[in-house]
């Protein structure tokens, strides 16, 4: 197998008039106005992108190749200056000069051009000869410990992970040119960044986690390239190498167990990459293959049928199976395009949404559509011949989670977790997408180190669940199924707070679905329910001031809190989602009804929220919602 799948082709498609032209193009100004202005310095340590994030509303700052120590909020214009920031400015400036190496690896393959060979030893030279002259540190700290931070300890890069992720790149970019930028160059490389970034890195694989992946994926394709046999038994063969993290790691459903759909995809890139070297180097990545391929499939299963993916735990906002579409590519190389993977990737190019952009560790895409990895391995893509996919409704056992659909309505339920490692307290929640408009979701979150991720986005208030005494779920394991039918998801979980069980049944109706969520104990406890409408209300109601009583987990940032003042035994709303009138018949017996804002994500945006409180040992909360 070659790199390049068809580099004749590749090179037709980027004449004049041609698809590829306008973005060869881009890429031909992009890497040669960095190229010939790079300049960096191995005393500037890099920091945690996920610093990089306005503390209003949780947007991430513009990073700006001319303005290091001037960071200013993508929504809101606030402008930041930190050390801190200044510091994640020179972690996006190395990752961007990762990526101008891919650039020009692919430019030289294209235009034939000495200076692209230029651009990669000026850039690359520096990183290797000045290697060992980074300090070792974790995000923020210089460290000799390098278990001191699950994030792992790097040099050029914030964390380990961040390492990986150059290395990975920039093996990628020397397979490219390496018939051609010269041995000596190779050598050198190889012997000042190579060997000894595997020696900071390999000592960290100690645990069944997404980071040793990427560090398994980035040693694996060094070993590769340099025809390293010891360094391959150990990435293969070794207790947390490349198999056992697939083996142990991966759910019998085909997800990543740390339960985020951002970290199922980010693994699989390091992964796929690893996976594309064996077959250029003819390795046997042995039977864990096909575990990579089922990941690909079941992730287009588990998507909502317009694309946009469901997004419990840690990971991005607004992500959908175009956000990926790279990683598709690279999988498409490997299996072919007539695979069952390639008739995925040529559906997901052929849907109508706008792909959803991720802030950290960005691949290179061309006006937001065409990735690197299109050009380099799928150039002339046929989506003409796409074979039509129909998503059926689908429980996953394993990963604690489902979905259900018709032609009108889907529901995604989360009701379990496979453990601690990214995951929120947010036991029974659901995502609901009528049509192509989202009746609710899942916020993800924003950077790690913000204030709203921390006091917002991983709070059990920020969910579609109940909340017990104000307090966040304290449990992470997993639940059990009671029913699943095509329109019936009922589950339960047990002691998601000491003594507390919850069992949520999911009905989706011909236009709607029905939602009954039952929390039982042996003591009397203030129960929430939340739901959070991305809807318009329409409903006028008669309303007074009021409070919920609770001051932290979340409670703190919910606003403008109404109770509804009602007598009745039931409450029916109204609601505008983008045009489409949808009412919710809501069980108000024994409860309060609170209507309340809350944020989405980003903060400058508020959601209109339901509250149910009722103080009880057991206490069922029951809702209809209904299209017009």
């Amino acid at each position: 197998m070659d790199y390049f799948s068809d580099l004749d082709l590749t090179k037709k498609l980027c004449q004049p008039g041609e698809k590829y032209y306008s973005m060869i193009n881009k890429m031909d100004e992009e890497v040669t106005e960095f190229a010939c202005n790079f300049k960096d310095d191995s005393s500037k340590m890099s920091e945690w992108g996920h610093n990089y994030f306005c503390e209003q509303d949780g947007g991430r700052l513009i990073f700006d190749l001319n303005k290091p120590h001037s960071h200013v909020c993508e929504i809101c214009g606030k402008e930041y200056k930190s050390k801190t920031l200044d510091n994640v400015w020179v972690y996006f400036y190395r990752n961007t000069a990762i990526v101008t190496l891919l650039k020009s690896a692919a430019l030289y393959n294209i235009r034939g051009e000495e200076r692209y060979l230029d651009y990669i030893k000026k850039i690359l030279s520096f990183y290797a000869d000045h290697y060992e002259e980074f300090v070792i540190h974790a995000k923020d700290k210089i460290v000799k410990d390098l278990t001191y931070d699950v994030g792992g300890g790097a040099r050029i890069m914030p964390q380990a992970l961040n390492e990986a992720i150059m290395l990975v790149r920039i093996i990628n970019a020397l397979e490219m040119v390496k018939d051609k930028i010269g041995e000596d160059f190779l050598d050198r490389v190889n012997k000042e960044l190579f060997i000894p970034a595997t020696k900071l890195l390999e000592v960290q694989l100690i645990r069944i986690h997404n980071i040793p992946c990427w560090i398994n994926s980035a040693l694996g394709m060094i070993g590769l390239f340099t025809k390293n046999e010891e360094l391959l038994d150990r990435i293969f063969h070794g207790e947390f190498g490349i198999r056992n993290q697939l083996k142990k790691g991966v759910t019998e459903d085909g997800f990543w167990y740390e339960g985020s759909i951002h970290y199922n995809f980010f693994l699989l890139e390091g992964v796929t990459n690893l996976l594309l070297f064996t077959k250029l180097y003819d390795y046997d990545f042995g039977k864990e293959e096909n575990i990579v391929k089922k990941m690909f499939i079941s992730a287009y299963y588990y998507a909502f049928d317009n694309d946009v993916l469901p997004n419990p735990n840690d990971g991005w906002p607004n992500v959908n199976l175009k956000t990926y579409s790279y990683i598709y590519n690279t999988a498409t190389k490997i299996f072919g395009e007539d695979s069952e993977v390639g008739n995925l990737l040529k559906n997901i190019e052929n849907g109508k949404l706008e792909r959803g952009i991720i802030p950290l560790s960005r691949p290179y895409y061309f006006d937001n559509k065409i990735p690197l990895e299109r050009l380099i391995f799928n150039p002339n893509l046929n989506l003409d011949n796409a074979k039509p996919i129909k998503r059926k409704s689908n429980n996953y056992p394993s990963s604690y989670y489902g979905i259900l659909r018709n032609n009108k309505i889907n529901v995604f339920y989360k009701y379990g977790h496979k453990g601690p490692s990214h995951a929120h307290p947010d036991k029974m929640n659901i995502e609901v997408m009528v049509g192509n408009s989202i009746l609710t979701r899942d916020l993800s979150n924003a950077g790690y180190a913000s204030r709203l991720c921390n006091q917002w986005h991983r709070m059990s208030v920020s969910h579609n669940t109940v909340v017990v005494d104000g307090k966040n779920h304290v449990s992470s394991a997993g639940g059990k199924v009671l029913k699943f039918t095509d329109t019936s998801l009922h589950a339960t979980s047990e002691n998601v707070y000491d003594g507390v069980d919850y069992t949520r049944k999911i009905d989706i109706l011909p236009a709607g679905f029905k939602d009954e969520f039952d929390v039982n104990s042996s003591d009397i406890h203030t129960y929430d329910w939340f739901f959070h409408s991305q809807a318009k209300l329409l409903s006028e109601l008669k309303y007074e001031k009021a409070e919920l009583g609770f001051t932290e987990n979340g409670y703190q940032h919910i606003q403008d809190i109404k109770r509804v003042i009602t007598d009745n035994d039931s409450v029916v709303l109204k609601w505008d989602l983008n045009g489409k009138i949808i009412k919710s018949e809501i069980d108000t017996k024994d409860k309060e009804i609170y209507i309340a804002k809350t944020y989405d994500n980003p903060a400058s945006l508020l959601r209109t929220s339901i509250i149910l409180r009722e103080k009880n040992n057991n206490s069922t909360f029951r809702i209809i919602w209904t299209l017009d």
